[in-house]
C-alpha cells in the first residue's frame, strides 16, 4: 500500500479551499481538486473517502486554526468567571476574523451545505457547553445556542471582511467596540 504524503494532503485541502472561496462549497469536486493539485482524481481518494470527507477535513482544519488563536480549553474551566470565558471566546473569534476572514467564509460555506457528518457540529462542543452554562447562570439570553453562536460568528465575520475589503481600517473599530455590539445582542 502506498504511504500517504502529508504535503499532498495540504495541497488537496488548499485546492479545496481555493474552490470554496472562488466558487462556493457546492462547486467542490474531486475532479476540480485533482486538476488544481496536478494529480489523478483517484489519488484524492487515497487521502479522503469522498467529497464530504474532503469538505469536513477542510472545515476541521479551519476550526483547529480558530482554536489555536486562544486558550479554547479554558472556556470550560469553571474556576474562571463566566464573563471572562465568554469574553475569551468572543475575543478568539474576533482575532481570527481579522487574521483569517476567508477562513470564516469557508466555515460558513461548508455549513450551508448541511453535510451529514459526525464532526460538523460536534467540533463546537466546548463552545456549546460554555454558552449553555452561560444561559443556565443567567449571563446570556435564553435563546438557542446556535443563534448565539451565529451572532458572534456573523458579526465577527462581517467585521473581518470589511477590513479585508478596505471599508475601514482595523484600528477604527477596535475589539472593545465590536465585542460590545455582540455582547449587547447576546447578554441577558
Amino acid at each position: 500500500m502506498k504511504k500517504k504524503d502529508n504535503t499532498k494532503i495540504v495541497k488537496i485541502l488548499d485546492a479545496t479551499v481555493k474552490i470554496i472561496l472562488n466558487e462556493g462549497a457546492a462547486a467542490v469536486s474531486t475532479v476540480k481538486v485533482a486538476k488544481i493539485v496536478g494529480i489523478a482524481q483517484s489519488n484524492v481518494y487515497l487521502y479522503f473517502k469522498n467529497k464530504n470527507d474532503l469538505l469536513l477535513s477542510a472545515y476541521q482544519r479551519e476550526l483547529d486554526q480558530i482554536k489555536s488563536m486562544g486558550d479554547i480549553e479554558s472556556l470550560n474551566d469553571q474556576s474562571i468567571p463566566i464573563k471572562t470565558r465568554i469574553d475569551n471566546y468572543v475575543h478568539s473569534v474576533f482575532d481570527y476574523s481579522i487574521q483569517h476572514p476567508d477562513g470564516l467564509t469557508l466555515i460558513e460555506q461548508i455549513k450551508m451545505l448541511n453535510i451529514s457528518g459526525d464532526h460538523l457540529y460536534d467540533n463546537n462542543t466546548i463552545v456549546t457547553d460554555l454558552l449553555n452554562e452561560a444561559i443556565e447562570v443567567g449571563y446570556l439570553k435564553k435563546l438557542p445556542v446556535n443563534l448565539l453562536m451565529a451572532t458572534v460568528f456573523n458579526v465577527m465575520h462581517r467585521h473581518g471582511l470589511n477590513i479585508k475589503e478596505g471599508l475601514y481600517d482595523e484600528k477604527e473599530y477596535p475589539y472593545e467596540l465590536i465585542a460590545q455590539l455582540v455582547l449587547d445582542a447576546i447578554k441577558n
